[in-house]
């Protein structure tokens, strides 16, 4: 009677597992499909439909990271710019510690002038992660834009000393020499960056200023 007792109550364990593990998967499924689906789309440009299979399963889903980074990203994608911040800032609040995510809100928020919070993360990220491409060259890109040259320097000849093979770094950190004073600098940069892109105009500026 107990062996009975015991096979019996094993095979409801057994039978109950397998219930909840199909249960779980068929909810997994679901969003796998809808994630999968949304990133079909957006391949094609749709990005209407892209954003509806998101939000198909959104309610059942507020709190998954990776569908609020991608709802930030499809809102950008569409020009609805505030929309595209809301989702950004939903999944930084879910991993505080995301660089991607921080970085993706900055796409919108530079398109809405709001450089203040651009320049607080990029200055954020920096503080994790000291050699940050993206966060360097455009902080860097900011003092140049804001003629704060000394502070442009400062950042993208750190970005430039990563990635000297890149054309961005090069570019930015030719103009940055140029307007120091520095032109046999800014020559060298210049040059580097019509290597990278022969076609480029502003490349081509450069160079002329400093001939």
């Amino acid at each position: 009677m107990k062996k009975f007792i015991i096979t019996g109550s094993l095979s409801g364990f057994i039978v109950l597992t397998l219930l909840v593990t199909q249960i779980m998967s068929q909810h997994k499924s679901t969003k796998v499909t809808a994630f999968n689906a949304s990133i079909k789309y957006e391949s094609k440009s749709d990005f209407k439909n892209a954003l509806s299979e998101l939000q198909k399963i959104y309610s059942d889903n507020k709190n998954d990271y990776l569908i609020n980074l991608r709802m930030g990203w499809i809102y950008y994608s569409q020009k609805e710019y505030q929309k595209s911040i809301d989702f950004y800032n939903k999944a930084i609040s879910l991993n505080p510690a995301s660089i991607e995510a921080k970085i993706g809100v900055t796409f919108p928020l530079s398109l809405l002038q709001k450089w203040d919070k651009v320049e607080e993360l990029y200055k954020n990220i920096l503080q994790v992660d000291g050699g940050n491409y993206t966060a360097n060259l455009r902080l860097g890109q900011i003092y140049l834009a804001r003629a704060d040259y000394m502070n442009a320097k400062k950042y993208l000849e750190k970005v430039h000393n990563y990635y000297p093979g890149e054309f961005e770094p090069n570019l930015s950190l030719g103009y940055t020499f140029y307007y120091l004073g520095n032109t046999a600098r800014a020559k060298d940069l210049f040059t580097n960056a019509l290597m990278l892109d022969g076609d480029n105009a502003l490349a081509k500026s450069g160079l002329n200023l400093v001939q």
